[in-house]
């Protein structure tokens, strides 16, 4: 997917109601993932813990480390 996709699915997401709840619905998944793994964390801890990660990494950074995109929800 290119930037500009990227940009418009975020986008999509902001202005399509039914399309918000499915990616809110992802999110909560991963939520309960990471409970079913051991770790006490919430939607609010997890973001912020995606941005600091995302602060620390350069423009050469593995895309692999980018395991969450900062849409509306997450």
């Amino acid at each position: 997917m290119s930037k500009e996709h990227a940009k418009k699915f975020i986008e999509h997401i902001q202005k399509d109601e039914a399309l918000r709840k499915r990616v809110n619905d992802a999110s909560d998944h991963i939520i309960k993932v990471a409970k079913e793994h051991g770790y006490d964390v919430n939607r609010k801890d997890l973001r912020q813990a995606l941005k600091d990660h995302w602060s620390q990494q350069g423009e050469d950074a593995d895309e692999a480390s980018f395991a969450f995109s900062e849409v509306p929800g997450f």
